[in-house]
């Protein structure tokens, strides 16, 4: 599945684009007002628009009548420039960077050159007309180098995760039906997952639910908080979308993380929910070699402790628990997931 040309910015002043946002919050509401504020003509009045909408700063709910969204009204009242965590945040939640992302993520510290950038753009995005595709091209690369996402050196485009984690937690994907963990170089991947996610609606939308139900419990919260901040001290980048808490890519392993609040009286039926939906996802997600870890609260009572073994030994599931904001597991937990930093 291609992205489609009208999710593709074609406006490479990201300056301008900033400008736009403030415009739009100070009264400016049709295109033809912005193009005004920030001294375009009308026509790229319109492209300036668009391109705020694809990071989810403003919305045009009526016709030619924008407005600013929550993700705009923090951004313009906290510092509204280039470093504002905000906007990077925008710009990783639009489906054509949450591809590209991975495609620079996979190419490590040898980058890639300008030709095959525009060749894999080509491939995974519908850039519109011969005219638009150069400029969405120009405006894409743009972004990168002035957000500090990639890094040019020697012609070639190296992805700086240190940059994006330094100012974003995780990266938000908000479409289920977006891979993760997705093999860049074969767009067919894509399509196996949207067609799953597809499949699957009724589950996801329970499941969805559900998730924004237990990601509100402060337990919960404290796990991905904790699991991520070591994912990314391994230079890695954390993912989540709206059923997986977690997943990341180290060295040449994908893994999906599931956390779960326990209590002495809940705690099987969170380890069975929690084994369930890790399967699930590594389905949905189309990575069937993905290593999967579940991440609890607290260590698994006398009475339960049985089930660690189950889950490593018959189930191939990690199990880690949390203790005092520290993170435990078994020997061969912690040798394979030594990016954890777990405690015997």
């Amino acid at each position: 599945m291609r992205v489609p040309s009208d999710e593709i910015p074609q406006a490479d002043n990201l300056i301008d684009v900033i400008r736009t946002i403030i415009a739009v919050s100070q009264g400016s509401r049709t295109f033809q007002q912005i193009a005004n504020s920030i001294g375009k003509v009308e026509r790229q009045g319109r492209y300036y628009r668009k391109a705020a909408e694809i990071v989810g700063m403003i919305a045009t709910p009526n016709r030619n009548q924008s407005i600013l969204t929550p993700l705009g009204q923090s951004f313009v009242q906290n510092n509204p420039t280039l470093t504002n965590p905000a906007l990077l945040q925008g710009v990783l939640n639009s489906r054509i960077f949450q591809r590209i992302i991975p495609y620079l993520e996979s190419k490590g510290n040898a980058g890639v050159s300008r030709h095959e950038f525009e060749t894999f753009l080509n491939n995974t995005a519908d850039l519109g007309a011969a005219t638009m595709a150069p400029r969405r091209i120009s405006t894409v690369i743009s972004w990168l180098v002035d957000l500090g996402i990639i890094i040019v050196q020697n012609s070639r485009y190296i992805l700086s995760t240190q940059t994006i984690n330094q100012r974003v937690q995780n990266i938000e994907f908000d479409n289920p039906d977006e891979p993760l963990l997705p093999n860049p170089n074969d767009l067919n991947e894509y399509t196996t997952v949207q067609q799953r996610s597809s499949a699957a609606q009724d589950t996801i939308v329970s499941y969805r639910n559900s998730a924004a139900l237990e990601r509100a419990d402060n337990a919960h919260r404290d796990l991905v908080n904790l699991t991520s901040e070591r994912i990314r001290n391994a230079g890695a980048l954390p993912k989540f979308n709206q059923l997986i808490d977690l997943a990341t890519h180290i060295g040449n392993t994908d893994y999906i993380f599931e956390m779960k609040s326990t209590t002495a009286n809940n705690e099987k039926s969170q380890i069975r929910a929690g084994l369930s939906q890790l399967y699930e996802y590594r389905y949905l997600q189309n990575k069937p070699n993905a290593k999967l870890v579940l991440v609890i609260e607290n260590p698994l009572s006398a009475r339960e402790v049985w089930r660690q073994d189950y889950l490593e030994q018959d189930r191939d599931v990690y199990l880690v628990w949390d203790g005092n904001n520290q993170l435990y597991g078994n020997d061969r937990t912690r040798n394979d997931l030594n990016f954890l930093g777990l405690i015997p």
